[in-house]
């Protein structure tokens, strides 16, 4: 016998062929004994030794003998070999030339010819001789053909020979079954020679594997196939769409790496089932988009940019601030940045949605609106590098407005005040030349400047957005990793407003020893983002469609003209706003978390993180002397205190730490038992400065030490809020059909009360594999049908502040000295958590050998102790207080389906459709109606429903606006408390999409169409367009000219006359119904062959245009049905656009 222990040769203790002495029966047994004991104690030395060596293989050599490879292997990965001296005595030699190859492709190569096989124990490999089939003509006993029983050993790999852990292996036709360890090696005893082993991995396709007598196994696997297997990611864990008990929907990176948006939250809409997206504002690096998940399921207002209906957004395991960075300005809170437009979607690799009780309730109190968690690329394999190009074209959804000219706009203008008892035109026009610019060509013959061309001077035709990011990821047998730089510019299509965004990406991890393995997943952003002004000093579409046509941009002499006065009040000239004032916001992100994994006992495992989400702004608005604004009301461009200065800096950090412990078994063949028990602490602390100062004397010099200016306000804020959980759950499956789960959490939050600062969530799901049971055989068109089902618990801090529990004061100045005065809401203690009960039943099929695909979802939510402002008696000094007033409910169903029309070597076609529907309605409340009129919501009716009065049209005879009175009478008075009526809803009734794709070898193509219907849109903005006159010198939607003018008109307007407010009210005059199918993108993709490619370095080139927005079908007469606020409101909003884009990816 041969034991290799750090290079020395020992002789077999039976002695050498040249003395060959017999031992008497005692001395056999103790040589036997001392054999055993050297034996172990080698063994053991090998592996106290073995640390420090190489993993990897580099040699060459011709005809060497085996033996040398042994020594080779020995000397460069410290293991050790044990055979018998005869054994080698038939061995052939070898030819080999290897650099860093493993040591089982090493041994693959050398006893590829060999009559040998292999096994390896820990870090010592067994030589021992391969069986030979004897064949005799003889009769074989039942037993023997069944074949010989050996030992088998083996390694699972990826396809860039990475080893999967984890993997299961199965003998087919048995219950035997055994799983890879951590190198992705394997080893099962007595087995049959001849059986076929069975090998699945969550995200790669199911392989075969026939023995054949072979007892040394390599396995690659590849990725794809089944995408019942895929590694889906779920609260503080993974699992796959066959195990999992809870609604789940998972998107792909290259679902939206290309789309235009500079912010993934945008590219979700029509994608998940149950998601309702709502882009609202179409301005570079804006607002998050406005969520909502299988319906409202809080009452927590809207007002200030709030995302208490949003689902929580945790990135690599870090939840994330959605908080939009505001600028408070005139006692108003203005939207400024997305904070998530900071972060690159390119670095995407899935985003999961949480939906039901039992995927959302391990993140407990904030999870009653869903998760949406995102999860960021990681490297495998060689190292690769990629490149990406796209340049985006962008421009408005809608034109322009349909507005007057001026021929048009002055013949309103004058009807408008004949109507008010004005009968001297002359007289109209000289009051006009004291508002509006003239030409004087010669004594008494003067004009207004001729329509200028606002649309031209405001907006860019073909915003453009340039976009460059490279990329380099690999991996090793221990350590992954990606790294990924971008720089993106986008110019807004309104002039003076863009975005500009650098962003980094390093993640990181490293199997630092077979029991311990940490990483890092960092990311930073700096951005620029510079946005239409405030209030009057807009950019907006709504100021360009407001605009007199009587205004010119510029004077005869080529200047601007730089001030004009619009319904009383002073205006700047948006064009000249755009040039010379500036409007920024300066951010930095960064977004990082570290972790480290012990692995023990093989089924334990406690993973510890840390992570922390920085986020600064530096906002800057700075207004040239020569121009109003509204944050200097009442100075006169050019005077002495005209210019402003005004700055905000932010700083928001989140802090969270989390430890969990993990046990996962596969015992007794068919049990599969996941837990995990955890802790998490979070800190969240804000800080806010700002100051203004006017007088800016130098227009070109922005700061707030500019010579001469003089304080006009300042303000600050801080605050700091904690959050403390524990959590668990269970997951059990047996065997591959049957699955439990269970999780609980207990969180506690600083914004409560000392008695309602803790608050305890709860779930339980089931599934069961129908096609797993033998009395669905007989169904071979049924691949695959699963049954699912959960019940539990989730709540929602996000529904008040962290001063909610206190009283509040305000201080100021007064007289010279200091005020305190009460503020508006008093603090409640006693208010308590939003809570969320929820029952989900889906089913999940596959059919005709998976061609076609559906899931079907029914759910209902109850949330009660819901959270709203309500109003106070003037007895008690206050207005208004946050309380839990009542509950709600939501009723839903999501189908989303899938067909592979035509799949074949060269042809793969395939059609993907979803839709959706919730009913929602309010159904207790513990105060009156009318303390909720503010958002118009009523038991037993759609939270937030549209509640007016319904509009009748105008009396043919005298012009009079008409309404329905309560009973459904004709009536000229309006009465908003007793008249008004349910008559719409924001939330539609369904929504979807269409998409399908196609590729023809080196081609591809895709087009998703999306739709809502059953719901109404106020066009609040039309109230200003057609305004009946009551704001006679504003420009009017073309739609005012369908007025009443004489006795019988049969006309939409009222008669105008000046300051008529009456056709104004709230009435369903200006509400309209939203159904829209738009054209969402279309995709058009060639890749180059490998062929050309190959022979300049490249190993992928992939050219593609696309369109986005690309067409609109609506009866909607508004910009476009999605930019609305979150309550269903059209007010002038930065116009959302569609574009066109072209792009290269390279990869190296």
């Amino acid at each position: 016998m041969q034991v290799f222990a750090q290079g020395k040769v020992c002789p077999d203790a039976k002695g050498s062929k040249t003395n060959p002495r017999p031992l008497n029966r005692t001395a056999t047994k103790i040589m036997r004994i001392m054999k055993l004991t050297v034996l172990l104690l080698t063994v053991a030395f090998l592996q106290v030794n073995a640390n420090g060596y190489s993993q990897t293989i580099t040699y060459s050599g011709k005809n060497v003998p085996l033996e040398k490879i042994f020594t080779v292997i020995k000397e460069q990965a410290g293991f050790g070999f044990i055979y018998f001296d005869e054994q080698l005595e038939g061995a052939k030699k070898v030819t080999i030339n290897v650099k860093n190859a493993t040591v089982e492709n090493v041994l693959a190569i050398c006893m590829k010819d060999q009559p040998y096989d292999y096994t390896i124990k820990a870090k010592t490999i067994f030589i021992i001789n391969r069986q030979k089939k004897e064949t005799a003509d003889i009769k074989v006993s039942a037993e023997q053909q069944k074949g010989k029983r050996i030992n088998i050993s083996g390694r699972v790999t990826g396809e860039q020979g990475e080893p999967v852990a984890g993997a299961t292996i199965t003998v087919k036709g048995t219950d035997v079954a055994t799983s890879t360890n951590d190198k992705g090696v394997f080893y099962l005893n007595d087995v049959d020679e001849d059986a076929v082993l069975v090998v699945t991995y969550i995200s790669y396709q199911v392989q075969e594997v026939a023995l054949r007598g072979r007892s040394n196994l390599d396995v690659k696997l590849k990725i794809g196939g089944n995408d019942l297997d895929e590694a889906m990611v779920v609260a503080y864990n993974t699992t796959s769409k066959r195990m999992n008990t809870g609604a789940v929907s998972v998107v792909k990176a290259e679902q939206i790496q290309t789309l235009p948006n500079r912010s993934f939250d945008r590219s979700l809409q029509g994608l998940v089932p149950g998601l309702l997206v709502t882009p609202g504002n179409g301005q570079p690096g804006a607002g998050v988009s406005n969520f909502v998940l299988r319906g409202i399921a809080t009452a927590a207002s809207t007002e200030g940019a709030s995302i208490a209906r949003n689902p929580l957004i945790v990135i690599d395991g870090v939840p994330v601030s959605q908080e939009v960075t505001q600028l408070y300005t005139d006692g108003n809170i203005r939207p400024i940045s997305n904070p998530l437009a900071q972060l690159n979607p390119s670095d995407i690799a899935t985003i999961t949605v949480l939906k039901d009780a039992s995927a959302v309730a391990l993140y407990g109190a904030r999870a009653s609106n869903g998760v949406i968690l995102v999860t960021t690329k990681k490297g495998k394999g060689k190292t690769t590098i990629n490149f990406r190009h796209q340049t985006d074209f962008a421009s408005r959804i809608k034109p322009k407005y349909d507005v007057l000219n001026q021929n048009q706009y002055l013949e309103l203008l004058f009807e408008t005040y004949r109507n008010s008892g004005y009968s001297n035109e002359d007289s109209i026009r000289s009051e006009l030349y004291k508002i509006y610019p003239y030409q004087v060509y010669n004594s008494g013959d003067t004009s207004f400047y001729p329509a200028a061309n606002w649309d031209d001077a405001i907006y860019r035709n073909n915003a453009t957005t340039i976009s460059n990011e490279l990329s380099i990821s690999g991996g090793t047998e221990n350590t992954n990793y990606y790294l990924n730089l971008e720089y993106t510019k986008q110019d807004g299509i309104v002039k003076g407003s863009g975005f500009d965004r650098k962003s980094f990406r390093f993640n990181f991890e490293n199997q630092l020893a077979k029991w311990f393995k940490a990483g890092t997943n960092t990311a930073l952003s700096y951005s620029i983002q510079n946005y239409a002004g405030p209030a009057r000093n807009s950019l907006y579409m709504g100021l360009l469609a407001r605009m007199s046509p009587l205004v010119p941009v510029r004077l005869n002499d080529g200047n601007y003209y730089m001030n004009y006065r619009e319904d009383g009040a002073d205006i700047a000239n948006p064009a000249a706003s755009a040039e010379y004032n500036t409007n920024r916001n300066r951010s930095f992100r960064g977004l990082s978390k570290v972790y480290g994994e012990i692995n023990f006992l093989k089924a334990f495992s406690f993973t510890s993180t840390l992570g922390i989400d920085y986020m600064q702004s530096e906002i800057k608005e700075k207004g040239d002397p020569r121009l109003f604004h509204s944050s200097n009301s009442g100075v006169q461009p050019g005077s002495a205190n005209a210019g402003i200065i005004e700055e905000l800096d932010g700083r928001t950090s989140n802090m969270i730490n989390n430890n969990i412990l993990r046990f996962k078994s596969f015992f007794n063949r068919k049990h599969t038992l996941d837990l995990l028990v955890g802790q998490e602490a979070q800190i969240l602390s804000r800080k806010n400065l700002s100051v203004a100062v006017n007088g800016l004397q130098f227009p070109y010099y922005d700061e707030i030490s500019s010579p001469g200016v003089k304080e006009l306000r300042r303000g600050g804020s801080s605050f700091k809020e904690t959050l403390l959980s524990y959590f668990g759950q269970a997951n059990y499956a047996f065997d591959g059909k049957y699955f439990l789960s269970g999780s609980i959490r207990r969180d506690g939050s600083s914004r409560f009360g000392e008695d309602r600062k803790f608050g305890t969530y709860w779930s339980m799901g089931a599934g069961w594999i129908v096609t797993q049971e033998s009395f669905m055989k007989n169904l071979p068109f049924l691949n695959f049908l699963k049954l699912r089902g959960s019940i539990g618990e989730a709540g929602n801090a996000a529904a008040i502040d962290a001063y909610t529990r206190f009283d509040r004061l305000n201080v100021g100045n007064y007289m010279g000295g200091i005020s305190i005065s009460s503020g508006r809401t008093p603090g409640n203690p006693d208010i308590q958590w939003e809570n969320t009960f929820t029952w989900d039943a889906g089913v999940e099929g596959r059919l005709w050998k998976e061609r076609i695909g559906f899931t079907l979802d029914f759910y209902k939510r109850k949330t009660n102790k819901l959270v709203y402002l309500t109003e106070l008696a003037q007895s008690t000094g206050y207005v208004e207080v946050l309380s839990n007033i009542g509950k709600m409910e939501n009723r839903g169903v999501e189908l989303s389906v899938s067909v592979d029309v035509v799949k074949s070597s060269s042809i793969v076609w395939n059609i993907r459709g979803n839709w959706s529907t919730n009913m929602n309605k309010l159904t207790e409340a513990s105060v009156p109606l009318q303390t909720l009129s503010k958002v118009v919501n009523k038991v037993g009716e759609p939270f937030n429903s549209f509640y007016m009065v319904r509009w009748a049209g105008v009396d043919p005879a005298d012009g009079m606006p008409q309404w329905l009175d309560s009973l459904g009478k004709i009536t000229k008075t309006y009465n908003f408390l007793r008249d008004r009526v349910l008559v719409g809803k924001p939330q539609p009734d369904g929504f979807g999409s269409v998409s399908t794709s196609f590729s023809y070898r080196n081609f591809e193509l895709s087009a998703m169409f999306y739709y809502q219907y059953g719901y109404q849109i106020y066009l609040d903005e039309n109230r200003t367009l057609i305004n009946d006159g009551s704001s006679p010198f504003i420009n009017q939607s073309t739609a005012a000219l369908d007025r009443w003018q004489k006795p019988g008109d049969n006309a939409a307007a009222p008669k105008r006359t000046l300051n008529n407010f009456s056709g104004l009210q709230q009435s369903t005059r200006f509400l309209v119904d939203g159904d829209h199918i738009r054209f969402q993108n279309l995709s058009i993709a060639y890749t180059v062959p490998k062929g050309l490619t190959n022979g300049i370095g490249l190993n992928f080139v992939r050219i593609y245009v696309q369109g986005n927005n690309i067409a609109l079908w609506s009866k909607y007469d508004g910009n476009d049905p999605a930019n609305i606020n979150a309550d269903g409101n059209a007010e002038f909003a930065y116009p959302n656009q569609k574009s066109f884009s072209v792009g290269v990816n390279v990869n190296f």
